[in-house]
């Protein structure tokens, strides 16, 4: 009985996780398919601003990322006063940060993007699209901090259902905008991206007077009462959880970079692979996001032997998923990419690309659980470290190499990411295996007990 608690347990995170992580993307993806019936040229212009807003919510996430470790370890110590404190307080953050972003974005959109030699024909529509996602960052950096508060109370059915609707509504409006079967006051790269920004502020709107309806005791002045020992937490355990997301999604703005001398054509190619790649690993990331909440649950009761061998159960699965799915996308890539594009050159560019992608994902698995795993406990240095060496030293060191020196093209980037995902997979599958990561744990929860953290709990300070 108790396996099928636990079974389900995962699931009902699981699948909600998943729906809105491919809902989430499938806004990406229908602009990018949308905007493929319209120019290619629009695609890569894009495709080169979707890279960079990927380094902008990677950076959001160092906030959501330190803030889902703390709350799920004090609901899992029956500390659900202190968990709401966090959770307010990282909003604040999040806002704050958000607002700076949108500034720097909407201001700067162009200078980025010719900083990354971006084709001066290209550079119009990527800056139009820039600006407007821009716009939206701090509405994105809000929203993925409450729906990261949802996931950890164990109800990641709203968000899910949220986000589904701004799916329709961004669908709709960019059909729309690209196709015209009557007139409306929104054109090309411009309209897409206007009707995207209405879609996010629909989501934004939705989850905050969904949160206030939920009533899982959140308080609004504690958006204005700062713990300083909240906000060391969140930022010691979110900075380093996130260092890998900021250094990946940077290197991959970078290798980028590489393919602008190989032309449109390249440039394109990597948009809709890195666009379809990503379904074939959202099971396999979802059940580990999933298995992290619970884990960081157990961690936070005590209960870290349960945590480790729960960790090494859902790896079975991850990478089930991860090498299913991998291989019916490479087996059924002329299917799949022709309903992006109709440009042969670019069909065939792909598929030694998501061939190499299966091994890729076997890789990720590691990444999915192992080092999930390691984040519920708050055990981020060396997987920080290991991270950033790896990527900037394999993945864009031999992405220059092949792509650049020895003239391999985009298949040179793709080596080189295989590399990289093997070496970090390895290396926290075997950190996680050492069961070092327990300490990290152990101080977590002494220093949840600790007597200024104990004055919270006075009313006439708490509220």
């Amino acid at each position: 009985m108790g396996k099928t608690v636990k079974k389900w347990a995962l699931l009902s995170l699981a699948i909600p996780i998943l729906v809105e992580s491919v809902l989430r993307s499938f806004m990406g993806t229908i602009n990018i398919s949308l905007l493929g019936n319209y120019s290619d040229s629009a695609v890569a212009a894009v495709g080169v601003s979707n890279q960079i807003m990927n380094v902008v919510i990677v950076a959001f996430n160092a906030i959501t990322a330190g803030t889902a470790v703390l709350i799920n370890q004090y609901i899992g110590a029956k500390k659900e006063k202190e968990a709401n404190q966090i959770g307010m307080n990282a909003m604040t953050v999040s806002f704050l940060l958000g607002c700076a972003v949108t500034l720097f974005l909407t201001t700067c959109a162009s200078p980025i993007l010719r900083s990354l030699s971006l084709e001066e024909d290209l550079l119009p529509d990527a800056s139009v699209y820039l600006r407007w996602m821009g716009g939206s960052a701090v509405m994105t950096a809000v929203s993925s901090l409450i729906s990261v508060l949802f996931r950890c109370h164990g109800n990641a059915k709203i968000p899910m259902f949220v986000v589904m609707i701004a799916n329709v509504i961004n669908v709709t409006g960019t059909y729309l905008v690209v196709n015209r079967p009557f007139e409306i006051p929104l054109y090309g790269v411009s309209g897409v991206a206007i009707v995207r920004f209405s879609s996010d502020t629909f989501t934004l709107l939705a989850l905050a007077l969904l949160l206030i309806r939920a009533r899982y005791g959140y308080r609004l002045r504690d958006l204005f009462r700062f713990k300083l020992l909240y906000i060391r937490r969140i930022l010691g355990i979110g900075l380093m959880t996130s260092a890998e997301g900021i250094c990946y999604t940077t290197s991959q703005v970078v290798t980028t970079g590489f393919l602008t001398a190989y032309g449109m054509v390249a440039l394109s190619t990597k948009t809709y692979v890195q666009n379809i790649e990503y379904y074939a690993y959202i099971m396999g990331s979802s059940l580990g996001q999933a298995a992290q909440i619970l884990s960081g649950h157990m961690m936070g009761a005590g209960e870290t032997e349960k945590a480790y061998l729960y960790i090494n159960k859902i790896w079975r699965y991850v990478v089930s998923c991860n090498i299913l799915f991998g291989t019916l996308l490479y087996v059924f890539s002329d299917s799949v990419m022709g309903f992006f594009t109709s440009s042969q050159e670019i069909i065939e560019l792909a598929k030694p690309l998501l061939a190499i992608d299966i091994a890729i994902h076997f890789a990720r698995s590691f990444n999915h659980t192992h080092n999930q795993g390691l984040r519920a406990a708050g055990y981020v240095f060396w997987p920080m470290i290991i991270a950033i060496s790896s990527i900037w030293i394999l993945n864009v060191g031999l992405s220059y190499v092949f792509t650049v020196l020895l003239k391999w093209g985009i298949t040179g980037i793709w080596i080189g990411a295989a590399a990289d995902e093997w070496f970090r997979g390895l290396c926290v599958m075997t950190l996680w295996q050492t069961k070092r990561w327990k300490a990290s744990v152990s101080r977590i929860s002494r220093a949840k007990t600790s007597p200024n953290e104990k004055s919270s709990e006075n009313p006439s300070l708490s509220g």
